[in-house]
């Protein structure tokens, strides 16, 4: 279940992790960088990246992280070029997710990072730190959501099997009891559409 840190602890309604996972912090900002681990590095393993470059290198080189937060330029290069090489070596039943930072306010700039990938879309401003609140909150409510999915999908197929193991033990009874009471009679010989023989221990 969802665990929130409450008044006095932290941000109310803010999601606490109960493992530590991984996150990525790909962005060359020392300000930014400083501010992101003492924010979030009590709740994740901090990896932080201050090249796309030495980012790609990492992802190539495995395992990926299960959340990023990349900022949209990282020095000169565009962190999109980063979420494009991402597709290379992510596992397409379980892709990280990318928060993307910026400082723009643009939405065809949102719009072009979604295309490329990128989970959400978070403006570097004065609701930041809210806006990143409720991207974490969504992942985890999303996670949560798919592993219901994944546990109902393994129930249904134990019923699947248990089904199917109560039909063939009834089909084992049936013809168990068919050759006790035609000890005589062959399987082979049987004529279902009554065309040559009588069927098995029909009366003369």
């Amino acid at each position: 279940m969802d665990k929130y840190r409450g008044r006095g602890g932290g941000y109310e309604g803010e999601y606490i992790c109960p493992v530590k996972s991984t996150l990525w912090l790909i962005e060359d900002d020392p300000v930014w960088v400083e501010l992101i681990q003492n924010r979030y590095g009590d709740k994740f393993h901090i990896r932080h990246f201050d090249t796309v470059e030495a980012a790609i290198a990492a992802a190539k080189e495995g395992p990926l992280p299960r959340y990023v937060l990349l900022d949209y330029h990282v020095g000169e290069a565009a962190g999109t070029l980063f979420l494009k090489a991402l597709h290379k070596y992510e596992r397409p039943d379980s892709p990280p997710y990318v928060i993307m930072l910026s400082g723009q306010e643009d939405i065809q700039t949102a719009v072009d990072t979604f295309a490329y990938g990128a989970y959400d879309y978070v403006v570097k401003g004065d609701q930041v730190w809210e806006r990143l609140k409720i991207a974490f909150r969504n992942i985890h409510r999303q996670e949560a959501l798919e592993k219901e999915v994944v546990e109902l999908r393994l129930r249904i197929k134990r019923w699947q099997l248990l089904v199917l193991g109560v039909v063939l033990l009834a089909l084992l009874v049936i013809i168990g009891v068919y050759i006790n009471l035609c000890p005589e009679t062959r399987l082979w010989k049987w004529d279902p559409l009554g065309i040559g023989q009588k069927p098995p221990c029909a009366p003369s």
